[in-house]
This record gives structure tokens, C-alpha cells and sequence, in this order.
């Protein structure tokens, strides 16, 4: 009884951490130390392949105080690039992200546009031009079944957080160990009542 109550424990913990996987991603558990890091250096980040011009940062970094919507760490558009992509091997649901542009730097954008793109490089849909600044706006999208990202901007800097996906297939808010959790539970309430019962 107590080995199948651990298998289903661990089993339960397995699934909690694909489903953490495949929500909100805020940056926050990558170390950047106060300056820039490389997001395609690390790729796959989050499950997803972050294009070269992708960068995570924290809001210690000179003119980035504001660029954080959840935590400390957000993710910043790169050095000259008007479009930046993400993409997967594998189709995710996109539901938007937040967006901002950094106070303390000089060359901002005004407006970013995601278009959603499947695997034989169709597009599914696009948010159009969604105007941007100093605080945080959530741009949803709901676009489902994606392979690439491509976000574009009119020109300078902005800061994204909480990109939130979701596996093909599953809603947004993905809860896969439900059904396991409340299995193990029952298990645990009978072993406790035949202890009981001796």
C-alpha cells in the first residue's frame, strides 16, 4: 500500500510540474545578475525556442525599473532586430502576454503586432498594431495549434512578461493532475482508516 501511495504521489508531482510548464512564464528563475542574458543561448526556455534577438533581464538594470509586471525578471526585445520570434516543434496555444516599453531608455516603441504562424508557415491571425508604453497593457491573442510567433514593432525598445501558453489541445489554464491528486487522496484516506480500523 505504501509503494502504490508513493507512485501515485510522485506520479501526481510529475504531471503538476508539466502543467507549471505549460502556463505563465515570467522569467524569474532565470539568473541574469543584473545585466542581459541570452534567451536563445538557453533555448529551450519554457518548452520554446527563443530567436536570437530575444533577451532576459531584471529590474536592477539601469532604465529597466519598471519592466518587470510579475517578479523581478522579464524578457526585452533585441539589438536592432524589427522582428523577433518564438517558436516550438510542437503546436502550443498562445494567449497573449504583457507588454511595456522601458521608462529610463530613449528610443521606445509605441506599438507591437504578433502574428501567429502554423507548421507549414500559414498565418493563423494577427493582434494588429497594439499601442504600448510606460506601464504594462495584456495583449491576448487565443491563437491555438501555433508553431512560430513573430513579434514586430515600429522601432526602439520594449519589455514583455508572462508570456502564457498552453499545450495544443488543452485549455488555457491547463489542471492535467486533477483527476491524480483526488486518486491519491482516496488512497490516503483508505490506508489512514485500515490503520485506524487495527
Amino acid at each position: 500500500m505504501k509503494k502504490t501511495l508513493f507512485a501515485l504521489i510522485a506520479s501526481a508531482t510529475v504531471l503538476l510540474a508539466g502543467a507549471a510548464q505549460a502556463g505563465v512564464s515570467n522569467f524569474d528563475e532565470l539568473a541574469t545578475g543584473g545585466d542581459f542574458t541570452s534567451l536563445n543561448d538557453i533555448s529551450p526556455y519554457a518548452g520554446l525556442s527563443w530567436s536570437g534577438d530575444w533577451f532576459a533581464g531584471d529590474n536592477t538594470i539601469d532604465g529597466y525599473a519598471n519592466a518587470a509586471h510579475s517578479g523581478a525578471n522579464f524578457a526585452v526585445n533585441g539589438f536592432g532586430s524589427d522582428a523577433v520570434t518564438v517558436s516550438s516543434a510542437t503546436g502550443f496555444n498562445f494567449g497573449g502576454a504583457w507588454f511595456a516599453t522601458p521608462d529610463g531608455v530613449g528610443d521606445k516603441a509605441s506599438w507591437i503586432n504578433i502574428s501567429a504562424y502554423d507548421s507549414l508557415n500559414q498565418l493563423i491571425g494577427s493582434t494588429g498594431n497594439v499601442a504600448i508604453g510606460d506601464s504594462y497593457s495584456w495583449v491576448g491573442a487565443a491563437f491555438s495549434n501555433v508553431s512560430w510567433l513573430s513579434i514586430t514593432r515600429d522601432s526602439g525598445w520594449y519589455v514583455m512578461d508572462d508570456f502564457t501558453t498552453s499545450a495544443s489541445g488543452s485549455a488555457d489554464v491547463p489542471e492535467p493532475a486533477t483527476p491524480l491528486i483526488l486518486a491519491v487522496g482516496a488512497v490516503a484516506l483508505m490506508a489512514a482508516r485500515r490503520r485506524s480500523a487495527r
